[in-house]
């Protein structure tokens, strides 16, 4: 992409390469274009593209400096060990979909799709999932940051 947006050619080759398998499977629609529309198509592709995975990154750092920092001040407090993960108060059957969710950035009906269940029960199980992970985080004495 012109204009300086990606810095890391691998990141930009990926962002081209799922661009392209978006193009294949619009093909039917894409041949209906005249070329400037679809090379308008392709580039607004891989800006949505882009900033999904920005704002994917941006979501995934908020996650882990919040669970970390929360670990971290309760560690002081209350000498819970350092190296504990965030994830290590997610209930081993909600890790999947918390790292599908919150990691990978996926949405609750891509991740209903991969697992064959409604989206619907995706969220409701994030839902306990983090509620889960809260109680978790008290039993070891971490405070939540308002």
């Amino acid at each position: 992409m012109r204009g300086g947006l990606l810095q890391d050619p691998a990141w930009a080759d990926d962002l081209v390469q799922e661009a392209f398998i978006r193009a294949m499977g619009h093909l039917d629609i894409l041949g209906m274009l005249q070329p400037y529309q679809r090379r308008a198509w392709l580039h607004r592709t891989l800006k949505n593209l882009f900033l999904d995975e920005v704002r994917r990154h941006q979501r995934q750092e908020r996650l882990v400096e919040q669970l970390g920092g929360e670990i971290a001040s309760a560690s002081a407090a209350s000498y819970t060990p350092l190296s504990l993960n965030p994830f290590d108060l997610v209930p081993p059957r909600y890790q999947d979909l918390v790292e599908k969710r919150y990691m990978l950035g996926m949405t609750s009906e891509e991740i209903g799709k991969e697992l064959d269940i409604p989206a619907a029960t995706v969220r409701s199980r994030l839902h306990l999932a983090m509620k889960k992970m809260r109680e978790r985080a008290e039993e070891l004495g971490v405070k939540r940051e308002t």
